[in-house]
């Protein structure tokens, strides 16, 4: 049913790429960048931005992959599409991910699965380390995910199509619609996305111990399947004033993989549907002295463990945000404002008498001063107002110095100390009897610095950034046996360490390149008393020391050639003593563009796991090994047909 609807819907689009063909004096004006006050009001802060059009041939995948061969992040994760970020050693509950106005993390776990959001639907993503608590509130101790979407104000129509086939039943399709006048602007984005995940491994627990000879076995029960749209509605009044607005929907299906020993003796497995459906719209007017926007957002999100209608898990939320900004001289601004959230949750693990409903009310206050050119800094607060719990008031001071500017070279220092924390999930607070409804806030404190250097040349560009940075968290939550399994704050964790980046393109006659490499080094340690009384610190599991990725990347008239490169060191898998060995993952593509009747078409071919590493991200699961992936897209734009494309 779904291939056939998705045969009819490319049917339609290449009826409409007929029609658009046909029109005359079709215009397309520049892609316009929307500076985001995220980073305006953050300027001691470590970001990297990743663009999609650099990362072509992850389009097809999550955004897991994304962050696993372009960041020094950890991402733990099974083959069958579960997967979690952690953010400088910090928790997956730690980060936020950000759809517009809209933190997308499960209002019930307090995490997203990253695996699940795919890229394509995506222009850029970018990344905030270290506390963001002060701009996005509860729960970005480590970090902060924005999902870009860029504001193209088209003119006329254009289309996407792109199709992918690979290794262990893996199959996408995607296509991107852009129609507009200048003005209004409406974009439809969809994909489908599956893959069986029957790949060979060497199995090496097939029993109770660990086999001293790994025997050949085939992965079972790891299936996944996922589609969905994301469709913007956009009006451009003025260039200071536009309305945006966005709907994202999305059916998520996986099989929940069995491990190693299970896999062996295979007798079928479980599965988990997820449905997200999430809206945003907002309105911005800069056009006077008193700028002001407003936004609306409403999400839902529905899960159903492998078909048991009486264990739906069900959560809504209403969203409205206001805010004010003011240029009080040409040194200060100020942005002050509100964000309100109404959630209702409808799980089968809470008592109707615990919880059935919640009210959150952010207030905040940001101010930006910049006493000479070389100078920025801002003081930026935030309170959270929530029915029946205390949240704690979280301040944040950062600045940025330019050191040097000097013809080509510019070199900058940065710093920023913050407060940051969590209120306890709904899950921590209210699942069945191990909820915990007096549970304390996690709280943070966040020291960073750091150096950057830019070099801009004529045939080359370079960034250099070094980062250190240390985060003290207390009241961390952890669900442990306490005769059952419950939620406790338990522990304090102390997390430090230094972050390493380096970008370079350069440009020698018809050849292009570019090469990025991160390197991490990051220390987190729990710290709690054993039972004499004795204070132990000891690494949290799952949390490599060391983590570095390195991608080179080759332009040659139509050819791309890119090889990437990713070390993730050695993980404790529980504290009983399990370690998880270390591993190198090796990817590598090659790219042609070329065009058919004046429309931009590119084939592709990549390899994945180049050197066939037989690997464990999470104890006991099985990861894919070698595997193959060969794609086309195409662009199709309407031409005058007196002239070029247009």
């Amino acid at each position: 049913m779904r291939k056939s609807l998705l045969f009819g819907l490319f049917v339609l689009l290449a009826q409409i790429s007929l029609f658009a063909q046909q029109l005359n004096d079709t215009i397309y004006i520049e892609e316009v960048t929307l500076y985001s006050d995220y980073r305006k009001f953050q300027p001691g802060s470590k970001f990297q931005k990743i663009s999609f059009s650099e990362t072509d041939l992850t389009q097809e995948s999550g955004l897991d992959q994304l962050i696993g061969r372009y960041t020094p992040v950890y991402i733990k994760a099974t083959a069958a599409g579960l997967s979690t970020i952690r953010i400088r050693g910090t928790s997956p509950d730690h980060t936020a991910i950000n759809f517009g106005g809209i933190n997308i993390n499960s209002i019930t776990l307090g995490h997203s699965n990253v695996a699940a959001i795919p890229t394509f639907l995506f222009d850029n993503l970018e990344l905030q380390y270290g506390s963001a608590s002060t701009l996005n509130g509860s729960g970005a101790l480590g970090g902060a995910l924005y999902l870009g979407i860029n504001k193209r104000w088209t003119e006329g129509m254009k289309m996407e199509l792109k199709t992918i086939g690979g290794s262990f039943g893996e199959v996408f399709y995607g296509s991107k619609i852009f129609l507009g006048n200048g003005k209004f602007e409406a974009v439809t984005r969809l994909y489908s996305y599956e893959k069986a995940n029957n790949f060979p491994f060497m199995n090496k627990y097939t029993g109770n111990v660990e086999n001293r000879e790994p025997v050949k076995d085939i992965q079972q029960g790891a299936a996944v399947k996922h589609a969905g749209i994301l469709q913007e509605f956009n009006y451009l009044f003025t260039p200071d004033e536009y309305l945006v607005s966005m709907i994202w929907y999305e059916d998520f299906w996986y099989q929940i993989q069995p491990n190693m020993q299970s896999n062996f003796h295979f007798s079928g497995t479980e599965a988990m549907q997820n449905n997200n459906l999430r809206f945003w719209s907002e309105y911005k007017n800069e056009n006077k002295a008193l700028k002001w926007q407003l936004g609306t957002g409403y999400s839902h999100d529905y899960q159903l463990y492998n078909n048991i209608e009486s264990q739906k898990i069900i959560t809504d939320q209403w969203l409205a945000e206001a805010a004010v900004k003011h240029h009080l001289n040409k040194k200060t601004e100020f942005k002050t404002g509100a964000k309100y959230q109404y959630i209702v949750p409808d799980v089968y693990a809470y008592s109707d008498s615990a919880i059935s409903s919640e009210h959150h009310l952010d207030l905040f206050f940001s101010l930006f001063y910049q006493p000479v050119s070389r100078f920025k800094s801002t003081l930026n607060l935030r309170q959270l107002l929530v029915s029946n719990f205390k949240a704690p008031f979280t301040p944040s001071l950062a600045a940025e110095y330019l050191l040097l500017i000097n013809g080509s070279n510019k070199l900058s220092a940065i710093a920023n100390l913050a407060r940051s924390y969590r209120i306890p999930t709904l899950n921590d607070r209210y699942w069945v009897s191990q909820g915990n409804p007096d549970l304390r806030p996690e709280k943070g404190f966040h020291l960073e610095s750091g150096i950057e250097l830019e070099h801009e040349g004529k045939e080359s560009s370079s960034v250099v950034k070094l980062h250190a940075y240390y985060m003290d968290i207390n009241d961390w939550i952890e669900w442990r046996n306490f005769g059952v399994w419950q939620a406790q704050n338990v522990m304090r964790v102390i997390s430090q360490g230094l972050e390493f980046h380096l970008e370079n393109h350069r440009s020698l006659g018809p050849v292009r390149s570019a090469i990025f490499l991160n390197y991490q080094l990051n220390s987190a340690e729990k710290i709690e008393p054993d039972r004499f009384g004795n204070t132990t610190r000891e690494q949290l599991i799952y949390t490599p020391v060391h983590m570095g990725n390195i991608v080179v990347q080759g332009h040659y008239k139509s050819f791309t050639l890119s090889v990437d490169a990713a070390y993730t060191g050695s993980r404790k898998a529980n504290y009983l003593g399990a370690v998880l060995k270390p591993y190198v993952l090796t990817n590598a593509s090659v790219n042609y563009n070329f065009g058919i009747k004046r429309h931009e078409c590119k084939a592709s071919l990549a390899v994945t796991n180049l050197m066939n590493v037989q690997y464990e991200n999470e104890k006991y699961y099985a990861m894919p090994g070698i595997g193959f992936r060969a794609g086309f897209s195409m662009m199709i734009q309407p031409f005058n047909k007196n002239k070029q494309i247009l």
